[in-house]
């Protein structure tokens, strides 16, 4: 007994021997003559031997703030050290006797023989590729400049957008999110301007929201680095009435650092769309025809207001503070012409649908963020919290004609509708995590989500009726609803790092979901989900883990495999029963009755590189089950009318692979490249269908001279399969060449957005009844000038001249 009381005495006074060892040192670095913060200075600890020679112990760069943290230093006589350039160094002898010392705020004072002002120029990489993210630089793409997030995440790897302006990622549902949190916003109404870098992680863990089925595109905005007030200032404009601006104000002085933004975007954007079909006899012969073409002039109009408050309380605690405000208009007026023909390709009747929109928007969006860091490395505690409110009305006339051959108005012709209604959705979300590492090699990670999401979705279609003159309601065509949608989450991981350079995480993830809706038309028609149900069922849908293992083969190569499981909720759009096309013949409106789908996904990664090149190789299985997709049936009171709604299909699965590639030739001219080579499978009672497929982008940026430089971006997405047909493929390429003034502060910049307009999206409907090739486009080509002006006082810019060029350095990071 003794022996043992001896031994844990001797182990604790050792631990607390050892816990007295470590110590930490901190300050704050400023410019001595204006009071500002210096960030990225150097700040070094040595310890002098008894040859009086310094060895270094450890260094830091000051953060955005002049902050910096050095923790686990002996308890002895050390000397800190700090330079900066174009500044007088620091230099001090301290005696560290406590687990914390703060050294406050540390003057540096400039150099009395200062060089003149002169520019720091760095060439930003536009990709950085790892095993758990991509991240692409904004900075350097010039075909979307003066655009929106649409234009932009049409040029990055493995993203596509979907005809009704949706992103995807492998061909599956991306969710969206701006600075880590989800938004109301479409890609439309996110200007291009506003964002600095975009994150797509293809396969995220259980640290993230479960609903993230298709991958994360993480939209990071432009945020203040530089000391003093600056900002730039931006017009431009093109052909088809497209004009659009920015003003982009920033101020980092002392705790503060504010910025200001703001943006409009106005186009009228004059479009066509076709529908060509064919109707078969059941033995095969043609029976009859129907042509469609229609003329659209997309007007919108957006406007976007965006402030935000960065606050160092304290070296340990950060606030933040944002606000955004969105308004503006979106109307498709369209003018329609339609002939029915029989198998003879005689005329049988003919008509018109003429579309006056009346659509308005508004957001009002508020962020308040938190986080602390402690005085270990890596340990930090955030809060992160928003809320949005959303209006989105929904007003149109529509006129439609049909006649016979000889001109007389068929039955119930001419027709009237009237569209009332608006959607008002409120979001709320409150996330805590915690990060807390064990040792140098190991750590846990946990966290707190609760997201709910409120909405009134009003679409009233009422058709005139000529007896009574009154409008009727048409049920079948109109929704009121009350729908609820909550998700609270909880979850844990845990990583570590095993000998041979080899890394290993896994984590589980529990999600409350449920989404309730109530049916103000029709009692009979609620509709919704629980997972898990009140009485303990489908646990396991409530339940979702991720893997991951991986190996550093070597400084520039890594291997890694990892899993997870997801949820595929139904949007906005499958649930929203009024009529999202105003097609005569072919209407496409939501099912509020379908169901949430599960998503196995599993990647084997391997990224590398050599010289200037840099590879990232993915071969992936994705097993969707219970999959959200769309089906086309006649209507019951028309069979010559096609109603697209959405179905849960048994199963789609794809298996691919899908490389990345940046490399230079040279110093000017710069590759990315991406090809997504891939099998899929859709599965449903009815259909089954299977297909290769692939897409491919290549951006080319050549930089002329040191003020000139141009852009190429090229895609193409093959051919893919639907449940009762095919999308055919799409081939396009974007072109901008942009001249800098000013010391390279202000520049001008030329775009054609599809330079050969042919970015069309066109479905084919091929069934043994009839055979449809319909084409809807939101874009065509355009031609832009952008100017770009700087405006402020940077006090960053006024040090020495040093003008980098290293496309070997990561400047994300």
């Amino acid at each position: 007994m003794n022996k043992l009381v001896i031994t844990a005495l001797l182990v604790m006074s050792t631990v607390f021997a050892f816990a007295q060892n470590k110590h930490n040192i901190s300050g704050k670095l400023i410019n001595g003559s204006n009071q500002q913060a210096l960030p990225f200075a150097s700040v070094i600890v040595l310890k002098t031997q008894a040859n009086g020679e310094d060895i270094l112990l450890k260094g830091v760069n000051t953060n955005e703030a002049g902050e910096f943290s050095i923790q686990n230093l002996p308890a002895e006589n050390l000397k800190i050290k700090i330079s900066f350039i174009g500044y007088q160094n620091f230099e001090k002898v301290l005696q560290l006797g406590a687990e914390e010392t703060s050294l406050g705020i540390i003057s540096l004072q400039p150099e009395p023989k200062m060089l003149k002002e002169v520019t720091v120029t760095a060439t930003k990489n536009s990709a950085s590729m790892g095993m758990d993210k991509r991240v692409f630089s904004v900075e350097r793409n010039l075909t979307t400049v003066g655009g929106t997030a649409e234009n932009l995440l049409r040029n990055l790897p493995s993203l596509t957008i979907n005809p009704d302006g949706t992103a995807n990622l492998r061909n599956m549902g991306a969710t969206i999110y701006i600075n880590g949190k989800p938004t109301q916003l479409s890609l439309a109404q996110i200007p291009a301007g506003q964002i600095e870098s975009v994150e797509v992680i293809s396969n995220p863990s259980a640290k993230y929201e479960a609903a993230a089925s298709g991958g994360i595109v993480n939209l990071i905005l432009k945020k203040n680095r530089q000391a003093g007030y600056n900002g730039t200032v931006s017009v431009g404009f093109g052909n088809n009435s497209r004009y659009d601006g920015m003003v982009n104000l920033n101020l980092n002085q002392g705790k503060w650092n504010m910025s200001a933004l703001y943006n409009f975007n106005a186009t009228q954007n004059p479009l066509n769309s076709y529908a060509y079909r064919t109707n078969f006899a059941t033995d095969g012969s043609v029976t009859s025809y129907y042509n469609q073409n229609t003329n659209v002039s997309l007007n919108n109009l957006f406007h976007n207001i965006r402030l935000v408050a960065d606050y160092n309380l304290d070296k340990a605690n950060t606030l933040s503070l944002a606000g955004t405000y969105v308004k503006g208009e979106y109307n498709s007026q369209t003018n329609q012409q339609f002939q029915n023909l029989d198998a003879n390709e005689q005329l049988l009747s003919y008509g018109g649908r003429n579309t006056q929109p009346h659509n308005t928007f508004n957001n009002i969006g508020l962020e308040f963020d938190w986080k602390h860091t402690f005085a270990q490395k890596g340990k930090s505690l955030s809060f992160i919290s928003s809320f949005t409110r959303n209006n989105l009305s929904n007003a149109a006339d529509w006129f439609t004609t049909s006649m016979t051959a000889d001109g007389k108005n068929q039955t119930g012709f001419p027709e009237t509708d009237v569209i009332a209604g608006n959607t008002v959705g409120n979001q709320i979300l409150g996330q805590l995590d915690y990060v807390k590492p064990l040792n140098d090699s190991t750590k846990i990670e946990l966290g707190l989500r609760s997201y709910t999401y409120i909405r009134d979705q009003k679409y009233l279609f009422s058709k005139l009726d000529e007896v009574s003159n009154s409008f009727i309601l048409q049920k079948d065509y109109s929704q009121d609803a009350n729908i609820t949608e909550t998700i609270n989450a909880i979850y844990g991981m845990y990583s570590t790092k095993w000998k041979k350079n080899i890394s290993f995480s896994a984590g589980l993830r529990f999600e409350q979901s449920s989404l309730t809706g109530v049916s103000n038309l029709d009692p009979n028609s609620n509709f919704g989900y629980k997972f898990p149900a009140s009485n303990g069922d489908n646990l396991i849908k409530a339940l979702f883990p991720s893997m991951s293992i991986s190996k550093k083969i070597n400084a520039e190569s890594e291997i890694g495999l990892n899993f997870s499981r997801k949820v595929g909720r139904p949007n906005f759009r499958q649930l929203f029963v009024g009529i999202q096309a105003n097609d005569k013949q072919n209407i496409t409106i939501g099912n509020p009755k379908i169901q949430p789908e599960f998503v196995n996904t599993a990647e084997l990664n391997y990224n590398t590189a050599f010289g200037k090149v840099n590879w990232l190789s993915s071969i992936y299985y994705i097993y969707e089950d219970n999959t959200i997709k769309p089906i086309v049936q006649a209507s019951t009171t028309d069979p010559s009318v096609y109603i697209t709604t959405f179905i849960n299909a048994q199963a789609d699965i794809q298996s691919g692979f899908d490389n990345t590639l940046t490399f230079s030739i040279g110093k000017k001219l710069n590759f990315l490249a991406n090809l997504n080579v891939f099998n899929m499978v859709l599965k449903s009672a009815d259909y089954e269908k299977a297909m290769w497929r692939y897409n491919s982008k290549l951006n080319i940026s050549y930089k002329v001279t040191s003020s000139i430089s141009a852009q190429l971006n090229m895609n193409y997405d093959s051919k893919a399969p639907q449940l009762q047909g095919y999308r055919s493929s799409i081939k396009a390429m974007d072109f901008a060449i942009r001249k800098s003034f000013m010391n390279n502060k202000a520049s001008v910049l030329f775009t054609i957005n599809d330079v050969f307009n042919s970015r069309k999206p066109i479905t084919v409907y091929d069934q043994p009844s009839s055979f449809q090739e319909s084409m809807n486009r939101r874009e065509v080509r355009f031609y832009k000038l952008t100017l770009q002006l700087p405006i402020g006082n940077s006090t960053a810019a006024k040090k020495k001249d040093i003008r980098v060029n290293r496309p070997d350095v990561d400047f994300n990071n």
